[in-house]
């Protein structure tokens, strides 16, 4: 091997083991992010929770907290989301409005899981919940505006969302507060539909992912070290050289 692509390789070995320790290094900086993030968020939850109806209804203020809110159901507008699984069944997840007592402002709650075959076909009848005034409680769940609007999907006579999107839900009722309740306690929530549960928090995969970039930077300069040895111990100068 002549010197020019010795010099050649040593220079993309250490160039790609480099980067790879340097995306390493990323992925456990985004651990020790998610980590921190977590306390905060379990912190969060340990607070008592918030009434809402009483001056407490800003998004900054309860996202991420345990609240509680009193009012009347709404099942003449509700978002289903599509494409969920639960208890390794498919289905949707039925988030229905509740007016807020007193304030008159509407919260959107995360009601429970329902069966479908193809977790998009919304079923013929879906259970009310009781009438009259409720009380329900739960984690304040953050609900962003997205350009598609959540997806909206029309199958028959039903529409499915992808996602639970804040501008749907204020198109939907202009008095929509900007965040939902994902219903906390009993298997069942309100109409006797399955509770969804609370998303778990973890540290997610970062960790993993770094272990894979440092394996990859080691496999990377064993490759090249085995490679320059097989290749020769010197420089092979070009026949007639000086």
């Amino acid at each position: 091997m002549s010197r020019f692509l010795r010099y050649l390789l040593i220079l993309l070995v250490l160039t790609v083991a480099s980067s790879a320790i340097a995306l390493g290094r990323w992925q456990l900086r985004r651990l020790t992010d998610r980590k921190a993030a977590n306390l905060v968020a379990l912190a969060a939850q340990a607070l008592p929770p918030d009434t809402l109806g009483a001056g407490v209804d800003s998004a900054r203020t309860v996202i991420g907290r345990s609240v509680v809110a009193k009012g009347v159901f709404d099942t003449t507008r509700q978002i289903l989301l599509r494409g969920r699984v639960q208890d390794e069944a498919p289905g949707l997840e039925v988030v229905t409005p509740l007016t807020v007592i007193p304030g008159g402002s509407v919260l959107w709650v995360v009601r429970g899981f329902i069966r479908s075959p193809d977790a998009a076909t919304p079923p013929a009848i879906i259970t009310a919940p009781d009438s009259g005034v409720v009380e329900v409680s739960g984690l304040a769940i953050e609900a962003l505006s997205t350009p598609d609007s959540g997806k909206p999907l029309v199958r028959g006579t039903g529409t499915t969302w992808s996602r639970l999107d804040a501008g749907a839900m204020r198109q939907l009722d202009p008095r929509s507060l900007p965040f939902a309740l994902q219903l906390a306690g009993d298997s069942t929530g309100p109409g006797r539909l399955v509770t969804v549960p609370v998303p778990k928090l973890t540290n997610g995969p970062h960790l993993s992912y770094a272990i894979q970039w440092f394996g990859i930077a080691l496999a990377v300069v064993v490759f090249g070290v085995i490679f320059l040895r097989r290749s020769g111990p010197g420089f092979v100068e070009p026949p007639g050289a000086p």
